[in-house]
């Protein structure tokens, strides 16, 4: 394999009598010498110290389905045995955790903690600080029909009985 172009590949990381996480993973070195690399995973009490490479693809688009049909068939978001929160789908993440699943369930956020949180993206700390905020007639317009899209879907889901 050439350590200068982009390797794609599933793999499958793990705690030795634990929980695993299924990814896929992009890098520009060889795949087995990528052993730093454990996943994005969110779950601070995941702690793998092993990982398998479950196969290499030549380009992101089949490495992403791959990844899709191993979610789906381990049903990692609901599965006790993965560090996995979410499943992926073709184009984002399926979150299952809700309702009184969620570990937030029923949990109110205190003013104090909501103040905090609302001051620290205040001046400096926004990522659009200073940034320039006035989009294109062209962007407007992608925007306009995303959002009557999106208003539209919502008016069926509701007239069908869906939420």
């Amino acid at each position: 394999m050439d350590k200068k172009s982009k390797h794609f590949y599933v793999y499958y990381s793990y705690e030795e009598f634990g929980r695993g996480y299924i990814g896929k993973r992009e890098c520009k070195c060889i795949p087995e010498e990528d052993i730093k690399y454990f996943g994005s995973f969110v779950d601070k009490t995941f702690r793998p110290t092993k990982k398998i490479i479950l196969e290499t693809f030549s380009n992101a688009k089949e490495c992403l389905i791959a990844e899709c049909a191993l979610h789906n068939f381990y049903q990692v978001d609901k599965n006790p045995h993965f560090a996995n929160m979410a499943r992926q789908t073709s184009t984002k993440f399926y979150f299952n955790k809700s309702g009184e699943s969620h570990p937030n369930y029923g949990k109110k956020t205190s003013l104090e903690v909501r103040k905090k949180q609302s001051e620290s993206m205040m001046g400096e700390k926004n990522s659009m600080y200073g940034k320039k905020r006035n989009h294109s007639e062209e962007t407007r317009q992608k925007l306009r029909e995303k959002r009557k899209e999106q208003i539209f879907s919502k008016k069926i889901q509701q007239k069908s009985g869906g939420n």
